[in-house]
């Protein structure tokens, strides 16, 4: 294990020592992958990360996993089953072999339901404890080496970003968009990649998919995408007109977003709430009057995963600090008519909030093609 991860790793097993847990259990996802080094998707075969507050950590995997054998210094060991065998119950075994039978076992909430159930029938004397605030916790507030990676995650999508709405033009279809922005983020160096198209009256849908829907003079192209970097994720939005000009009612909705966005901004600083953040910029676009419009929060953390800790939303009184990554996007949303969003990937520093995502923010109008 590099010491990057076991550091992060003893961070989160210090703090749950102090809450009474004994041993922390991860399954596949960005957790396993972030505090121990072995990144594996989930599938139906359990694979699991035994950590002990106090003693050896180890893995419970399929055989198909055998790789991990010698793989990782600070997990010497590795416990192997095969598909002929039940896994829960194995693993059910060695916490019983390691003295946790009336343990308190620290889980991440998401962890599968069937697997902690089996652990639960097969330990009915330990606890099982939610940890997924203290994993949540710790990965919130970045290294300099995660925020390169990010900054780098960022700079491939802004370039895909550029070549993509450059080559805008009438009757282009939003999943043709679509395959050009993440064609253009794979290429240059995305493990994976994403983005939203949404053209028109269909910009107001926030979860919209690109669909079939062809693009015409005089309508907003709203493009809310991101990369997959070393482990890292980008994510960015942008909302541009294709077209001569924009109408009067369709430049004042992109000026009152990108005000908000800018709000934000100016609001990020260490020691301020999450939700002081969120109310900087909903507090723009209520005084313009389309408040109801704005129907999500502004933000949320990003790292490993795109969605994490922490939110910027109202009532998260969580405390921003130097290193932490998250987005900024207001939008507003009339449905049937228009839809507006700018997003940026921000990091909180000592001196207040700093963009990583530098597509431009002004709005950008493409000519008729």
């Amino acid at each position: 294990m590099s010491n990057f991860n076991e550091t992060r790793c003893r961070q989160v097993l210090d703090i749950l020592k102090q809450k009474n847990v004994d041993v922390l259990l991860l399954f596949p996802g960005a957790n396993i992958a972030y505090y121990t080094g072995f990144a594996i998707g989930m599938s139906e075969r359990l694979a699991a990360a035994v950590i002990p507050v106090d003693g050896e950590p180890y893995f419970v995997v399929n055989k198909l996993e055998g790789e991990l054998r010698g793989m990782e210094p600070w997990f010497k060991r590795v416990e192997i089953w095969d598909e002929h065998e039940d896994p829960v119950e194995l693993l059910a075994e060695t916490l019983r072999d390691a003295g946790y039978s009336e343990a308190t076992i620290g889980i991440p909430i998401e962890a599968p339901w069937g697997w902690v159930n089996g652990l639960k029938t097969q330990l009915g004397d330990a606890t099982f404890v939610d940890a997924g605030d203290v994993l949540g916790y710790v990965r919130m507030v970045k290294t300099d080496e995660e925020i390169v990676l990010i900054e780098e995650a960022c700079k491939i999508s802004d370039a895909a970003m550029k070549e993509a709405f450059d080559q805008l033009h009438t009757g282009m279809t939003e999943k043709e968009l679509q395959a050009l922005m993440v064609n253009g983020m794979q290429k240059r160096g995305a493990s994976r990649a994403f983005a939203g198209v949404l053209f028109g009256e269909r910009a107001a849908l926030p979860h919209g998919s690109a669909g079939e829907r062809k693009l015409k003079p005089g309508e907003f192209v709203l493009v809310d995408m991101g990369g997959l970097y070393k482990g890292y994720w980008s994510d960015c939005t942008r909302t541009v007109f294709y077209g001569d000009k924009p109408s009067e009612k369709q430049r004042e909705i992109y000026e009152i977003v990108l005000a908000a966005n800018r709000a934000s901004l100016e609001a990020t600083r260490p020691g301020v709430t999450c939700e002081s953040i969120d109310v900087a910029a909903r507090t723009v676009i209520e005084d313009a009057g389309y408040g109801e419009y704005f129907i999500h929060r502004l933000g949320h953390g990003l790292g490993m995963e795109i969605h994490e800790h922490p939110y910027m939303v109202r009532n998260n009184r969580d405390l921003l600090e130097p290193k932490m990554v998250f987005t900024d996007e207001p939008g507003i949303y009339i449905v049937g008519e228009i839809g507006v969003r700018v997003e940026d990937t921000v990091v909180c520093t000592q001196d207040g909030g700093r963009e990583l995502t530098h597509f431009p923010r002004g709005l950008r109008v493409y000519p008729v093609k």
